[in-house]
């Protein structure tokens, strides 16, 4: 029953990016206000609070396994972890951005395809998997994928030489991308057989057809906010509900559990803000988004990476 309610938000996702896809086609083009406020309403409802449990996923999952769990060493690695690549953003912009796409490509895949094996194989193809995702995002709005990256790295001429070679040849590395995938997954499906359903596979791809045709922004949230967090949320419950967290009683209980760290985090991208400015660095809306995204992502990476591993041993 709660599956099928994670299914139905998902589905709904669809719907709401095929309206926009026809509005697009019937008006030319999505207004850059209402496209914020998408981007603004997916992130907040969903892209966020998804990795604002963290806290009680780690806890729950140290008491489970006789571990002893502190929350006050678990928040310090945390905070430490945002604060180190944080300053990695500022003095490091161009590795921090292909950390950030590394990072995002894994947990992407490795949720997408959670019902698959621990296996080494299995790995491979979700890493595979997850480049295809981003690759789909990015390169069908190069130009906007362009502007954001030049803008993040500062206009560094390595960022400048690596999309005009992506221009160039982009259509060639996804393809290859493609069926390095299917090649994996045809490989690793026939040894450890994956437990997905036709319709899980076709709401996402009808997903990822209207990001690649959608505007950047609510391409990103659509997939991001519209899909990955709210698969995220399914595994997360699982894991609560079955080990009788109180607050994962509902899923909408677990949610609203989710806003006091939302709220947080809301607070944290004011403060980086604030800090970006105080670099002496000109306040850009669109890259700082994406960099406050991806510095809450590194450490809600690794509990995840636990859960689903955990998961998948069971």
């Amino acid at each position: 029953m709660h599956k099928n309610n994670f299914s139905r938000i998902t589905w709904i996702n669809a719907l709401i990016g095929l309206i926009l896809f026809a509005w697009q086609q019937y008006n030319g083009e999505i207004p850059l206000k209402f496209q914020l406020i998408y981007f603004a309403i997916m992130i907040g409802t969903t892209g966020i609070p998804h990795g604002a449990l963290d806290h009680i996923i780690a806890k729950t999952s140290a008491i489970s396994s006789g571990k002893s769990f502190s929350i006050q060493q678990f928040l310090g690695r945390y905070v430490l972890a945002i604060l180190l690549y944080s300053a990695a953003w500022i003095f490091f912009p161009g590795i921090s951005l292909i950390i950030f796409l590394v990072i995002s490509a894994w947990h992407f895949g490795e949720t997408d395809l959670s019902q698959a094996d621990d296996t080494r194989l299995w790995n491979l193809t979700r890493l595979l998997w997850g480049c295809l995702v981003l690759m789909l995002i990015l390169l069908s709005h190069f130009e906007e994928t362009a502007s954001v990256v030049l803008r993040i790295t500062q206009g560094s001429e390595i960022a400048q030489k690596t999309m005009v070679h992506l221009k160039i040849n982009g259509t060639r590395y996804f393809s290859g991308v493609i069926s390095l995938f299917f090649t994996t997954a045809a490989i690793a499906n026939s040894k450890k057989k994956i437990n997905i359903s036709y319709l899980y596979i076709i709401n996402l791809v009808s997903i990822l057809l209207l990001c690649s045709q959608l505007p950047l922004l609510p391409a990103f949230a659509l997939y991001f906010g519209g899909w990955h967090a709210i698969r995220s949320f399914e595994i997360i419950f699982k894991f609560l509900h079955a080990a009788k967290e109180e607050m994962a009683a509902k899923p909408l209980t677990m949610w609203k559990n989710a806003l006091p760290m939302t709220f947080l985090a809301a607070f944290g991208f004011i403060f980086m803000a604030y800090i970006w400015n105080g670099t002496g660095m000109k306040m850009d809306p669109l890259p700082a988004i994406f960099i406050f995204l991806s510095i809450i992502t590194l450490p809600h990476l690794d509990v995840m990476d636990n859960l689903i591993n955990r998961q998948s041993k069971q």
